[in-house]
């Protein structure tokens, strides 16, 4: 049974949560899925209804997201003043919050308490890729339903059919899974330099600390804005990634595939335990990051407190 056959079925059986966390790496089916059930709890099967969610000009629908670094609380305390109104056009509201890691601490603070006192019939839906970027305490208060990973692989071929080097290609399989993100991050940058200054301030980051310190400006001159910096963060923790793989001698396709014998060489050479406080290290870094913490402070964070 997938997720929203699952979703429909509690619907029916009168046994909706007041919140749920959609966890997975696949963005776009999550959002389906979210957009699917909250036209069930709306409208059941009202066409016109279902035309108003699928525009977002339904009274008593509400879909928050941002091409920024972060949720701005303003849009969170938007969204509270008008979820806390009565519905308009039926018993249910619902709202949907597409990648939740996004908020800042202020306005996940401010969801946080919504969670724990939430209007009668209203019904959250939080979409997140990164989950563990999220406060646990949010993750108590809501019902947890997770998505199948996406086939990497199927979408790094999709990108080197639009004429995107596959290097890089799978660079940005680490970062997103929506095709048309992935095609504007191409073309708007020079994504094989970027590829190239991460990968040898990786390998600084395991053989010369001093050096991977210094490294830090040239790496933000060439991650010069937040999506630049998060596309970063995201393949620095997939080289960690296939160096953990090696490690425990998972059959798994390399993010990196050209660097194989040197990934096998550092996995031979770290603990499980330094590449377990790397992965710490970087998913620490990303709360920063979404935080707007100075981003040269975020990076020199993961030299001083990684692998020593």
């Amino acid at each position: 049974m997938d997720e929203q056959q699952k979703l429909a079925n509690a619907y029916h059986s009168n046994k909706l949560s007041h919140a749920y966390l959609f966890e997975g790496d696949d963005a776009q089916s999550m959002k389906h899925v979210a957009m699917e059930f909250a036209k069930l709890i709306l409208c059941n099967g009202n066409q016109q209804c279902e035309m108003k969610v699928e525009t977002f000009n339904q009274p008593d629908f509400m879909y928050v997201s941002s091409e920024e670094n972060s949720i701005k609380k303003e849009q969170i305390e938007q969204l509270v003043h008008r979820m806390n109104q009565l519905p308009i056009e039926g018993t249910h509201k619902v709202y949907i919050i597409e990648d939740f890691e996004k908020l800042t601490v202020q306005g996940e603070n401010s969801i946080l308490k919504f969670l724990e006192e939430p209007p009668e019939n209203t019904i959250a839906i939080l979409l997140s890729t990164k989950p563990e970027q999220i406060l646990n305490t949010i993750h108590s208060r809501c019902q947890h339903v997770y998505f199948k990973p996406s086939d990497k692989q199927h979408f790094i071929d999709r990108l080197v059919e639009e004429d995107i080097n596959r290097a890089v290609a799978e660079m940005l399989s680490s970062y997103t899974t929506q095709l048309e993100t992935a095609k504007g991050l191409n073309e708007e940058h020079d994504l094989v330099a970027l590829r190239k200054v991460i990968l040898h301030w990786c390998e600084l980051l395991l053989t010369n600390k001093p050096m991977a310190l210094i490294g830090i400006i040239e790496l933000l001159k060439h991650a010069k804005s937040r999506k630049l910096q998060s596309l970063t963060l995201a393949a620095v923790n997939a080289f960690f990634e296939d160096i953990m793989h090696a490690k425990i001698g998972i059959d798994h396709h390399f993010i990196y595939s050209d660097l194989k014998g040197n990934i096998e060489k550092y996995a031979s050479q770290l603990s499980l335990n330094q590449i377990i406080i790397m992965y710490d290290q970087i998913t620490e870094a990303h709360k920063k990051l979404m935080q707007n913490v100075n981003p040269t402070l975020v990076f020199e964070q993961i030299v001083i407190k990684g692998v020593s």
